[in-house]
């Protein structure tokens, strides 16, 4: 799908990939086009966290070529749409992410933010919905979005490695965490830094719980995968993870 100005909101990778798990990315990205001029920031507050899941990108795209799953990359910055969060919500644009300030998203109007929206926001999920939709005849998805946070948040040190987020039904989720004891030296817990009270699940339930697929979202500690051998090793443990708890049935309720 292409925004106004014709460049793409979603990547897509691997499309005719063979592997029940369809894998998106809603953070990937730092990239703010020249017209919105940084939002006011400085190219140092982009390259934060604020700006995208650092080293979620590589997990994602080496996890892909793994499974030989399908991927859905966003390719802008979260700055300018957070594409996990609905029109609805007060944090699809963001005014202030953490303790920053961002000029370029205060004061906008309706009209502004709707614009954002159909920019960004529609064209990203209509590009999931047209993959799944082309998927449906021949496998059954399943859905794993794959995010990163930072090891320190708002002065609070954060002690989990990786989280492992349900939407609605715990049962999948609950059997990964469980199962991912096998990593030594890593601590992975389950709904951990973020839970679905917290709003984090939308991609989840517009993709997830309304076609009743299995879903889950994949939370890594950012400093972990900032570089590529370590998002290569990342990728293996989650491919290793999923490929050996693959949902036994449908658990997704309707």
């Amino acid at each position: 799908m292409l925004d106004k100005n014709n460049k793409s909101v979603a990547n897509l990778i691997n499309v005719q990939g063979d592997s029940r798990y369809v894998i998106i990315c809603e953070h990937a990205s730092k990239h703010i086009p020249h017209r919105y001029h940084n939002l006011g920031l400085t190219d140092a507050q982009v390259e934060r966290h604020i700006g995208w899941d650092i080293g979620a990108q590589g997990v994602a795209e080496h996890l892909s070529t793994l499974l030989n799953s399908p991927l859905i990359l966003q390719t802008q910055s979260r700055l300018l749409y957070d594409c996990n969060r609905p029109p609805s919500s007060k944090g699809a644009i963001a005014e202030i992410s953490e303790q920053t300030v961002i000029p370029g998203n205060n004061n906008l109007s309706d009209l502004q933010k709707q614009a954002r929206a159909d920019d960004i926001y529609y064209p990203f999920h209509q590009s999931v919905t047209h993959l799944l939709d082309d998927r449906k005849a021949r496998i059954d998805s399943i859905i794993v979005t794959i995010h990163s946070f930072n090891p320190v948040y708002n002065g609070r040190e954060r002690t989990v490695d990786m989280g492992i987020i349900n939407d609605q039904d715990p049962r999948w989720a609950q059997d990964l965490t469980l199962a991912a004891a096998q990593f030594k030296g890593i601590s992975v817990k389950l709904n951990e830094p973020y839970s679905a009270l917290d709003g984090v699940t939308h991609t989840l339930q517009l993709h997830g719980r309304a076609r009743q697929l299995d879903n889950v979202m994949i939370e890594i500690k950012n400093d972990l995968i900032a570089g590529p051998k370590e998002q290569l090793l990342f990728a293996q443990m989650l491919a290793k993870l999923l490929q050996e708890n693959v949902p036994k049935t449908n658990t997704c309720p309707t």
